[in-house]
């Protein structure tokens, strides 16, 4: 019996594998659809139980509906747990997976043919940095390309131009390199680290108006 960690079942789970029957998809396996969400909260209790309890393995592809690396359209794809562990920024789940040393850090997945590192540049987490600093340390290759032959660096989220653009040179330079480069990670950190005080001190600071 698939039962996972002790909650109830959320209602996009529901909606997910109904929409998921209603296109047709065969054999489609609500345990696999368990893992995909707990790699998305980084429900760690829940993701060890089915793979430590139950019994089901660690890299178990399953159907997921979001967005294609590289489009803006929503749909059903393949994705593996450490793809969609990647791509939320689930540190937790993440390193529990890579510690089991059973998983391709390279395997391509899905009609976009994404890797685990195209999916934590494009997926916008606030912990993209760390996840990317953890598979490249377990020997993922920045060189890859999906089916639109883009890199990793390539597809890095649209988000990260508006909110930290110290970031997203971050996010390129350990991408193109394809090692940690750590006094530019500190760099980064530092920098981010003035740009949210000064985002703080706008925000409190009174604002005065012009009766004109």
């Amino acid at each position: 019996m698939c039962s996972g960690s002790k909650r109830e079942v959320s209602p996009s789970e529901v909606i997910m594998e109904r929409e998921v029957h209603e296109k047709g998809s065969v054999g489609v396996d609500h345990c696999s659809l368990l893992l995909l969400e707990f790699s998305a909260t980084n429900d760690l209790e829940g993701f060890k139980h089915l793979v430590e309890e139950e019994g089901h393995d660690v890299d178990e592809v399953g159907i997921w509906y979001g967005r294609k690396v590289g489009s803006k359209k929503m749909g059903f794809v393949e994705r593996t747990p450490l793809m969609i562990a990647s791509m939320f920024g689930s540190k937790d789940v993440l390193s529990f997976i890579l510690q089991k040393g059973s998983v391709d850090v390279n395997q391509a997945c899905g009609s976009d043919g994404a890797t685990a590192l195209h999916c934590a540049a494009a997926g916008g987490s606030p912990y993209a940095h760390e996840v990317i600093k953890l598979l490249i340390d377990s020997s993922a290759d920045v060189n890859l390309v999906d089916a639109n032959g883009n890199q990793p660096a390539d597809v890095i989220a649209p988000w990260f131009n508006s909110s930290s653009k110290s970031k997203r040179k971050a996010l390129e330079t350990l991408l193109k390199k394809g090692t940690v480069d750590e006094e530019a990670c500190l760099a980064s950190d530092q920098v981010e680290q003035v740009e949210e005080k000064q985002q703080q001190q706008e925000a409190s600071s009174p604002r005065s108006f012009n009766d004109g």
